[in-house]
């Protein structure tokens, strides 16, 4: 029997290489199928080390039309002196565009002088691309989506893109990811998609492995209604599929899953 959390299938991978492995073969088997109906698609994506592995395989999967699939990041840090390479979308840009070379890619500026106007900016080419088809997150320590914090978050906003200060656990999280850590003390500020915007996707995949996660998968999955205080906990609400691995998969589901597999041994 599939495991659920509310709405969301949670799938078990063996490790951080078969997650991402499993959750790029699932994500590629729906472009294709979409690609056969629709003549473009248009698909979020995330930058961090909990995607190196996803977005690897991704990238190497064949028979996928990329020129006729539109790209979109889902948040950028903001700090004019940041130089480009500790950027969402310099990690991005490296891990797949430069590989499978999208019809268009979109991300947030981090050297745009006001980010509040570039939030905007960012917003109306948003508003300009949807619906968007697909939607390829991870769940930050602090539990955000994209950089949408604890406390800070609202499932009630309407707007699609905002400025957002980046609190202390996900600072962390930063100093922690060989992608961050050169500049993670000096990232204050983000520009981000709002719930809102993420969940207007039609098609959620959600990918967490690593055991650093554990802690918030622990608290997620406890949770049994979607709070703002663990902004992630909105994904209960929508049908889609979350990904981990034994490292991040608390105790308790690795055991309901092993049970599982047991009784239909």
């Amino acid at each position: 029997m599939p495991l659920y959390y509310g709405k969301t299938q949670v799938i078990i991978c063996r490790d951080y290489y078969d997650l991402g492995r499993r959750a790029a073969a699932d994500v590629a088997g729906l472009m294709r199928e979409l690609l056969k109906i629709r003549p473009q698609l248009r698909v979020i994506f995330a930058a961090a080390e909990s995607q190196a592995t996803f977005l690897d395989a991704l990238a190497a999967e064949p028979g996928i039309a990329w020129d006729r699939i539109t790209c979109f990041d889902m948040d950028e840090f903001w700090e004019p002196s940041l130089p480009e390479t500790v950027t969402c979308a310099y990690q991005l840009k490296r891990q797949l565009y430069d590989k499978v070379k999208p019809l268009a890619w979109y991300a947030p500026k981090w050297n745009a002088p006001n980010p509040h106007a570039e939030a905007r900016r960012f917003e109306a080419v948003f508003l300009k691309h949807r619906p968007f088809d697909i939607l390829c997150q991870g769940i930050g320590r602090s539990g955000h989506l994209a950089l949408n914090e604890p406390g800070v978050a609202s499932f009630c906003d309407r707007r699609f893109a905002r400025v957002v200060g980046v609190c202390e656990e996900s600072v962390k999280q930063l100093q922690d990811d060989p992608n961050f850590r050169t500049a993670a003390t000096s990232l204050t500020k983000g520009i981000t998609l709002t719930i809102h915007a993420l969940m207007s996707a039609i098609h959620k995949f959600t990918i967490v492995p690593l055991a650093t996660k554990r802690p918030i998968l622990e608290r997620l999955l406890a949770m049994k209604t979607p709070s703002e205080k663990l902004p992630a906990s909105i994904i209960r609400k929508f049908a889609g599929r979350l990904y981990v691995d034994r490292q991040s998969c608390p105790p308790s589901l690795l055991s309901e899953h092993s049970s599982e597999r047991s009784a239909h041994e």
